[in-house]
């Protein structure tokens, strides 16, 4: 019966091994059926262990922990993979940690009782920097949701992948990790982001499906101490509304830019700003009315307004009021209209979360799978999604080097509030000759141009003073923190 277990009278689950199983020994209501599966490469703690068996208890399920197990297997096996086919363990973990191209595939493969075929039923691609033991854990959480995914019936069903095999490269030499490890920290200690905007009168069709993109003219080449990010091109007019944001640190504010007599982008006038950060102002135009949703990370901030001609803001709805929201994309496809976005409490940069509604005020209601997608390379929003003809074209941001290091061109090619596919069309990466050459991350059609911004990573004295302060003030509260205890 395919791993199930048909009780016809009250029984009490065997007390397993604590390091070979999850579940404690407990009643099994009458004539209720439990669901048994063997788990290998999982690896975690306790406290993942923990996450797994309530997730499997929530749904009848008794999971057994086997990291030698393989097929064919007498119970329903479920095996997280590497991109090789290999099961997860320490070792090939070691072979991973920050090593180029910092990104690392984990597969959820399903083998049928007694079977050595085994089915792909979910995957994720997950960042492989920050310390070891912050790798580790990101490694065992992501195994975990796959897991409690596919054992709640919530999981993706498909992998959509935007990992690029060809950047996969030989094990290299045993101390390379901790050389890479040594320097981006003394990269982010020392450099900070300075983003510019600007456009290109390439045709749309050529970006996308061509995957270049040439004769970029930037507002602002040279660092000054406030950067624009974030284009967000207002059609029907010469505006453009963007983030403006002080380097280093600070709250972003929406401001629109609009050429002045001479032809050179002015800044005309602050859409929104205040005490919270706010940037990605997605602008969305139905029936001859445009909206404005804005990027608020602080909880339930994200809102939804209309725009007036005068650029003045009403508010419809807040959107998802429990969640930190970060880059919501609003756009209609097939009668519904949908928001795309990174929930920053499941990742800040690793997954695509969706919500979907009949009408634009609401009620809007999360898709089934719940992130449709997992996965550094290519799933945080870059801008609105773009139709051409038929087909639906979806600009996504590529995080695994840095954050916004390119971007990635999807198709998709299914949407339902049950179900998401999508598949890679082009990437976007930035001149390494030009003056930008360190990151892309949004790119939004316009009348006549495409916008996109672009990153260079520059020194600044007063940053990195800033920094070093900032870092002291921590170790002090700290330091009180733990004198308190």
């Amino acid at each position: 019966m395919d791993g199930v277990i048909a009780a016809a009278e009250p029984i009490v689950q065997p007390s397993p091994r604590q390091d070979d199983h999850i579940g404690e020994p407990r009643p099994v209501a009458q004539r209720r059926d439990w669901r048994v599966v063997t788990v290998a490469g999982f690896g975690g703690g306790r406290d993942e262990r923990k996450a797994l068996r309530e997730a499997a208890a929530l749904n009848s399920t008794l999971v057994q922990i086997h990291d030698d197990a393989a097929p064919p297997h007498a119970r329903e096996l479920l095996v997280i993979e590497d991109i090789h086919g290999e099961a997860l363990s320490e070792n090939r973990l070691r072979q991973y940690w920050h090593r180029p191209p910092y990104a690392m595939v984990l597969r959820l493969v399903r083998y049928a009782p007694g079977s050595s075929d085994g089915e792909l039923i979910d995957g994720a691609v997950i960042s492989t920097r920050d310390k070891r033991e912050q790798f580790y854990a990101r490694v065992y959480d992501t195994a975990a949701r796959l897991l409690s995914d596919a054992i709640a019936g919530t999981g993706r069903g498909t992998f959509n992948s935007s990992f690029d095999a060809g950047l996969l490269r030989s094990r290299p030499w045993p101390l390379s990790s901790v050389l890479d490890r040594f320097t981006m920290r003394w990269r982010q200690r020392l450099l900070m982001e300075w983003w510019s905007v600007g456009f290109t009168t390439m045709p749309l069709v050529d970006i996308l499906k061509g995957g270049r993109l040439d004769c970029i003219h930037w507002l602002s080449p040279l660092a000054g101490t406030d950067y624009l990010a974030d284009p967000f091109p207002r059609v029907g007019t010469d505006q453009v509304f963007c983030e403006q944001r002080t380097i280093g640190d600070g709250n972003g504010s929406i401001v629109a830019i609009a050429p002045d007599h001479d032809g050179t982008f002015q800044k005309t006038s602050t859409i929104l700003a205040g005490d919270r950060h706010h940037s990605y102002p997605c602008l969305f135009q139905r029936d001859g009315t445009s909206y404005l949703l804005p990027e608020s990370p602080e909880r339930g901030a994200t809102v939804l307004y209309t725009l007036a001609a005068d650029s003045s803001l009403v508010p419809i709805c807040t959107i998802a009021p429990g969640r930190r929201l970060a880059d919501p994309t609003l756009f209609h496809h097939e009668g519904r209209f949908w928001i795309a976005y990174t929930d920053l409490d499941i990742g800040a940069h690793n997954n695509l979360c969706l919500m979907h509604a009949s009408n634009i005020e609401g009620p809007w209601l999360p898709h089934r799978c719940m992130p449709v997608k997992i996965d550094i390379c290519g799933a945080r929003s870059a801008g609105m999604p773009i139709r051409i003809g038929d087909a639906l074209y979806r600009p996504a941001q590529d995080c695994a080097h840095t954050y916004g290091a390119g971007l990635v061109i999807h198709k998709v090619e299914l949407l339902t509030p049950d179900s998401f596919r999508e598949s890679v069309v082009s990437r976007l990466r930035p001149d390494p000759a030009g003056p930008f050459p360190h990151g892309l991350h949004t790119l939004a059609a316009g009348d006549d141009r495409v916008w996109l911004d672009g990153k260079r990573n520059v020194f600044s004295l007063a940053c990195v003073w800033t920094k070093i302060v900032d870092r002291l003030r921590w170790r002090r509260r700290d330091r009180s923190w733990a004198s308190a205890r």
